[in-house]
């Protein structure tokens, strides 16, 4: 198989020329092996990384710290490596058997219905954190409203129908734009020694855990680490962007374990 654009596998897609969840043997690729060429195959590890950066995130860790300092800068941190190596593990298992998270999990016994207990227990969560993501267009419209004096409900509109653009949209620039500024953000307040000092940030290796804003500290522990919704969601990336389906169906070959290890590469 010659090799594709981003653009030309989405117009072969939405054309229905072909099911990005259906590995052919005709669609094995080669993993690049420069530098230049593996840049333009990257894509959901940006994707994942903007989504954990998103106002959840910067609302909670900013409470938790108002509340401890930088204390329990450990615990936040401890939590972004598990999240990484279990993205890590998910995406190898998109990889190596051309399934999602979802479908990986649905093979655990316990069958209610047509899918089992994990999956209706996955479901009632993204349920429930759709209230979460109502809470957060909420919050930043209060934000907003502070700042402009405009309404609420407009700010939540606006917010909203920015959203859809977006996602409507499916560019990965756009968000990668978004964790790009909020890198940036980070590097300016380091140079405010007002905000920013290095003893602080030795004192949050401390390991302590304090008494006062425990249950923040553990609720920012679930946001910014094992959470389930992007995680999930990293390995319908990983097959959409073609990493599956270039690795081909699994089969007990050299070639195949090398295309494997070549596009798990360029995952990472």
């Amino acid at each position: 198989m010659s090799e594709p654009s981003a653009r030309q596998e989405a117009r072969q897609v939405e054309k229905g020329h072909f099911d990005p969840y259906q590995l052919d043997p005709s669609h094995v690729l080669e993993p690049p092996q420069a530098v230049r060429d593996i840049v333009k195959k990257i894509g959901p590890g940006i994707i994942l990384s903007a989504s954990i950066v998103g106002s959840g995130e910067l609302i909670a860790t900013t409470t938790l710290g108002a509340k401890v300092g930088y204390t329990v800068m450990w615990l936040i941190i401890f939590s972004c490596l598990i999240k990484g190596v279990v993205q890590a593990f998910l995406g190898r298992y998109t990889i190596t058997m051309g399934e999602t998270g979802l479908a990986a999990f649905n093979r655990i016994p316990g069958r209610i219905g047509r899918v089992n207990w994990v999956l209706w227990a996955w479901a009632a969560m993204v349920l429930i954190t759709l209230f979460q993501i109502a809470a957060m267009f909420i919050g930043v419209s209060q934000a907003m409203k502070l700042i402009t004096g405009v309404d609420v409900v407009w700010w939540v509109l606006a917010f909203f129908a920015l959203t859809l653009l977006l996602l409507l949209g499916g560019a990965y620039q756009r968000v990668g734009l978004f964790t790009l500024i909020t890198l940036l953000a980070a590097v300016v307040l380091t140079r405010m020694p007002e905000f920013f000092s290095w003893g602080d940030v030795w004192q949050g290796f401390t390991f302590e855990l304090p008494d006062a804003g425990l249950a923040i500290a553990l609720a920012t522990f679930g946001i910014t680490g094992v959470g389930a919704t992007e995680l999930y969601m990293y390995t319908y990336w990983c097959v959409e962007k073609g990493y599956a389906r270039y690795t081909g169906p699994h089969e007990d070959s050299e070639a195949w374990r090398r295309r494997a290890r070549g596009w798990m590469r360029v995952m990472h």
